[in-house]
């Protein structure tokens, strides 16, 4: 949630939201998600830890690494850390300051891709091995949310519902609550392609000077879908240590599922009041 590039769902919201002429930058979503993420996370931590008591008081790590003796000696090694550092924090500063320097922040993304191949720290075979299907799953979908919009199917769809009896309140925690239902049992990705155009299309036609709170408010509670293991690739990959059950999740599903979206819409309605 906290960034821009955290989740498929979020490049979505602002690659639609540019496409009616509203710009949000590296560091204004960094205002709508990170407090929402720490919230979630220590209040989530809380409650785990409520249902499931620490036993352990201490953990053994020595054995648990490699020691940096144990490894070969690289060519070139202090070098290209230092240069993974710069490029790093060059990267980093210039997607902060993309609101001041008007430097988009797909043009600041090529940086690294660039800098890491020219030096060689990243070869190509690494290249390679990047999964292209996730980055081609984010491109598709923004795809295919232009489509909806270009098509007019978005406004056919909009234009079925009575909009003047909408209460707008009413709106922001439906969406919220089917966007964490679908994200559970489909892509966060295809959810958030399906409802985004169509909820921009809905809240133009109600409120104009109101477009990005519906759209922020579908693409962070698309992040709290959790109740199955194929909901997230993280759940996926924690499901597959084979430590936990499919029903271990159901707590944390139910939990998020239902708490996310409020604290979502509350917070976006916050700083949308405050700085929009």
């Amino acid at each position: 949630m906290g960034t821009i590039i955290g989740s498929a769902p979020n490049a979505i919201v602002v690659g639609a939201l540019e496409g009616v002429g509203i710009r949000i930058s590296f560091l204004e979503w960094m205002l709508f998600g990170i407090p929402i993420a720490l919230i979630l996370i220590l209040v989530f931590w809380y409650a785990l830890l409520k249902k499931n008591p620490i036993q352990t008081k201490t953990l053994q790590l020595e054995n648990l690494f490699n020691t940096a003796e144990d490894a070969p000696p690289q060519k070139h090694a202090k070098l290209h850390k230092r240069l993974t550092l710069i490029i790093l924090a060059g990267t980093l500063i210039l997607w902060l300051t993309s609101g001041f320097t008007g430097i988009p922040v797909a043009v600041v993304s090529g940086i690294p891709i660039m800098a890491l191949t020219m030096f060689s720290i990243i070869e190509s075979d690494e290249v390679r091995a990047l999964p292209w299907d996730t980055l081609m799953l984010v491109a598709g979908g923004l795809a295919l949310g232009l489509a909806v919009q270009e098509q007019g199917l978005a406004q056919y769809f909009v234009s079925l519902i009575p909009t003047s009896d909408i209460n707008i309140y009413i709106l922001y925690i439906a969406f919220g609550l089917f966007t964490v239902a679908f994200s559970n049992i489909m892509s966060n990705t295809a959810t958030a392609t399906i409802f985004i155009p169509i909820a921009i299309s809905l809240i133009m036609s109600i409120d104009v000077s109101n477009a990005i709170t519906l759209p922020m408010i579908i693409g962070l509670s698309a992040s709290c879908a959790l109740l199955l293991p194929v909901s997230t690739p993280p759940n996926a990959i924690a499901f597959s240590t084979g430590m936990l059950k499919q029903s271990d999740f159901r707590f944390g599903g139910i939990f998020i599922g239902l708490l996310g979206p409020f604290v979502v819409i509350m917070w976006s309605m916050l700083m949308i009041g405050m700085f929009y």
